[in-house]
């Protein structure tokens, strides 16, 4: 954990709204890199340890990612998808700024599954979902990467599978992050099988349109990424990914 996590939060949680919240935590580590664990299986093959305690880095944990970094985690990026309600996460300690994202036409349902436990969070916003937009207007599949600067102006996010588009990307932009590495971001389909001589096509779920449409979307992303000086660099051996990504070879380039 980041030495001035502990104290941006006693800050930030004394204040009332998202709104001021918000606001404390811009550029409150600029100059730093943000490091994203996402919940891949490919987060397992590293020795999370290298990442201790170092003041050059602040971690964003996704959801089950956090089980693996516990209280060395600076922000818990999480939402109610894939949620267990009923145990939650078990925090080591509640240093950690802990960030809900709540798609916009659920937030009561999932307000209430909140509730149950209930769960620790700091801060929460609406996500921009159907059918207030449409499939075609989501980051990944329009490519208007510009809604990840939405956080820095107003207390909404907009849809964009994956999570890391929806709230980790835009949470490390606000506290001044352009340098980012992820690890265990593990984009890949397997729905298409290749031979020598032919193509074997499998039908595919609306799911995994969905991660089929996230990488054909990270070309644009990465334009945006170089138009708007920002880095983001990549370990995981399978992630699928505009190949002009820049690929860590292993958690100590970090």
């Amino acid at each position: 954990m980041n030495s001035i996590t502990k104290d941006i939060k006693e800050k930030m949680v004394q204040l009332e709204t998202v709104e001021e919240r918000l606001s404390v935590l811009k550029n409150t580590f600029q100059g730093k890199t943000a490091v994203i664990l996402a919940p891949g299986p490919t987060l397992n093959e590293h020795d999370l340890s290298h990442l201790y305690n170092r003041d050059d880095i602040v971690v964003l944990a996704i959801k089950q990612a956090y089980d693996k970094f516990k209280g060395q985690t600076d922000f818990h990026i999480a939402n109610t998808y894939n949620f267990d309600k009923y145990n939650g996460y078990n925090y080591e300690h509640l240093d950690c700024i802990i960030f809900y994202g709540l798609s916009k036409s659920y937030v009561p349902q999932q307000m209430e599954k909140l509730a149950i436990k209930p769960h620790p969070c700091d801060i929460w916003v609406p996500v921009m979902n159907p059918p207030y937009i449409t499939y075609e207007q989501c980051m990944h599949k329009s490519g208007d990467f510009d809604k990840m600067l939405m956080l820095q102006n107003e207390p909404h996010t907009w849809w964009g599978t994956s999570i890391l588009f929806e709230q980790a990307i835009p949470m490390a932009l606000l506290i001044g992050c352009t340098d980012i590495a992820t690890i265990g971001w593990d984009m890949t389909t397997g729905v298409h099988s290749y031979t020598n001589d032919e193509v074997r096509f499998t039908p595919i779920t609306g799911e995994e349109q969905k991660t089929l449409d996230s990488i054909k979307g990270t070309t644009s992303l990465y334009d945006w990424c170089c138009n708007n000086k920002v880095s983001i660099q990549i370990l995981s051996d399978i992630n699928q990914a505009d190949s002009r990504f820049t690929r860590l070879q292993n958690i100590e380039n970090i």
